[in-house]
């Protein structure tokens, strides 16, 4: 999802025996049908299932760390502005709602758009932790996408430092394209050089019925599976081994899947069923 969607895909590499080799020395790989999908490590030490009457404030942040009442992403030129209001919790499952309605942000600036997004990241208070961030383990979240361009559902990891990079984008897809999704890293090295490389899975369309998205990240490995296949893997010094917390979103608009037609349906909702992370207690 990142702080500022600016490049694509660029992926310099060369291919041996079906594996793509990085220059930086990480492998990245796309998986074949056969994939099968690992069993959880560890022990289940964060779980949301959504079945309580409202959202989890222990959990649960509803804006980003630097907005509390309300807040975007600014640099995507989003056309949303995300308000706490949004996001509710009915029928087991967490639910990220955008709305067609003319919001005047905390920034001065007008959208079009209200939208609804969670994070298990820290509060406004400069320098109060995360509320939930873990290093390496096992997550696997069950969701029901909403389609329609312009819209944008994502699931992604961002340091509890709160630092823009790294970043793993678990899946981003654009409402448009409802039968692909993204997968990102987004890293930078101790020089500041900063780096982004990532695969594109299509398969059926991810808007019919729920599917399980997962991330396994383990000690220089990263695998994304996609309803227990694999969709895409990274190995080498480039994975993250560092805190990081989660964050769920339902973007409107911005660079990447552009803006809404007369077509997109208003409200639509990004439903999440659950969240599990096993591992080492962190």
């Amino acid at each position: 999802m990142r702080a500022s969607y600016r490049s694509r895909r660029v992926l310099v590499a060369m291919t041996l025996l079906g594996t793509i080799i990085a220059p930086s020395s990480s492998a990245y790989a796309s998986a074949s049908s056969a994939s099968r999908s690992p069993e959880p490590r560890g022990s289940l030490f964060f779980a949301d299932e959504f079945n309580a009457p409202r959202v989890d404030a222990s959990r649960w942040n509803r804006c980003h760390w630097w907005g509390p009442t309300g807040c975007t992403i600014a640099g995507n030129n989003e056309l949303e502005w995300y308000t706490p209001e949004q996001v509710d919790q009915r029928r087991g499952s967490l639910r990220l709602t955008a709305a067609r309605s003319s919001t005047l942000g905390a920034n001065g600036k007008r959208y079009d758009y209200r939208s609804g997004m969670v994070t298990t990241g820290s509060v406004a208070q400069k320098g109060s932790p995360a509320k939930f961030a873990f290093q390496y383990g096992y997550l696997e979240a069950r969701v029901r996408i909403p389609s329609g361009a312009g819209l944008w559902p994502a699931l992604w990891l961002l340091p509890a430092s709160n630092r823009s990079r790294p970043e793993i984008d678990i899946f981003e897809i654009r409402g448009s394209r409802t039968d692909a999704m993204s997968m990102h890293l987004h890293t930078i090295n101790d020089r500041g050089n900063r780096r982004s490389s990532g695969e594109h899975w299509t398969g059926p369309d991810l808007a019919v019925g729920w599917h399980v998205f997962t991330l396994d990240w383990q000690p220089g490995s990263l695998r994304w599976l996609v309803d227990g296949k694999e969709a895409w893997q990274v190995v080498g010094d480039e994975v993250p081994s560092e805190p990081m917390y989660i964050v769920a979103n339902l973007a409107v608009g911005g660079d990447w899947p552009g803006p809404p037609t007369p077509a997109t349906a208003f409200p639509s909702t990004f439903f999440i069923d659950y969240i599990r992370v096993w591992g080492d207690r962190p």
